[in-house]
């Protein structure tokens, strides 16, 4: 997809402020220390527990509360790329797009904003960085589309990440048929996919660790056989190949998680 020069733009000024006033600018964060912006930003991102993410975005959203600015422009920064993504990917977005590149990446960086302003920290204490994805996600669709079918995904939380985790600007563009967000966005917003049949393409494709062990725990979930689970899930795929390519026989090769 094209991007235009404006739009870029404008993502390179929001990384060179931050590479300019908080990058390697050493902050204090009241109960957690002093930081520069990237430590805290390598904190979030790093390989963990799910409690200890947990805790350090909880921390950061209260502080942001609490009226520290840098807290909150390290949250931003570390789901930029999901904003800059989404404002060209969302249906959402679509006739903003069109319209001007620029103003669709500042909508979905303002719903990002927004997100992080009205987290309840003492209500939604799990799965942190999955709840503000998916009400990023949930925002978009209720404030900018119709409401006509509009319906929150529910997908756990640990799953969601894997889906919205995106490469940052400087990495290279994922190829379309891997770029799942843009994918199963798209399936979505044009009711080619139900919530429960994105859970269930999900768990098993993203799944971490051996996926046949994560098709056995969904069917034990569902209470259906394995097999039924297999046939389910290979109706799923063909449905979500068969819209996104139109002709089945021509789309790209589908490479499943081994079963």
């Amino acid at each position: 997809m094209y991007v235009s020069s404006s739009a870029r733009t404008l993502e390179r000024d929001l990384i060179a402020d931050w590479n300019r006033n908080i990058a390697d600018i050493p902050h204090t964060y009241e109960g957690l220390g002093t930081y520069t912006g990237e430590e805290v930003l390598h904190l979030i991102r790093m390989k963990q527990d799910q409690g200890a993410q947990d805790g350090l975005l909880l921390a950061l959203l209260s502080l942001e509360h609490g009226g520290d600015r840098v807290a909150g422009q390290v949250i931003v920064k570390s789901f930029l790329p999901l904003a800059f993504r989404l404002a060209r990917t969302s249906a959402a977005t679509r006739d903003i797009f069109r319209v001007s590149t620029t103003d669709a990446t500042a909508t979905t960086i303002s719903v990002l904003w927004e997100v992080i302003h009205t987290y309840k920290v003492d209500e939604w204490t799990h799965s942190v960085a999955g709840y503000i994805r998916g009400q990023m996600l949930h925002v978009l669709e209720t404030s900018f589309i119709t409401p006509k079918d509009v319906e929150k995904i529910s997908v756990d939380e640990q799953t969601f990440n894997e889906i919205v985790d995106v490469p940052s600007l400087e990495d290279e563009p994922m190829a379309v048929f891997q770029d799942l967000i843009t994918v199963l966005t798209w399936a979505v917003d044009s009711g080619t996919l139900r919530r429960d049949e994105i859970e269930i393409l999900v768990r098993i494709e993203l799944a971490v660790g051996d996926p046949g062990s994560a098709r056995d725990e969904l069917a034990e979930e569902l209470a259906v056989s394995r097999e039924t689970l297999n046939r389910r899930l290979h109706r799923i795929r063909t449905k979500l190949m068969t819209a996104v390519s139109g002709d089945l026989s021509a789309k790209l090769p589908y490479a499943s998680r081994r079963s």
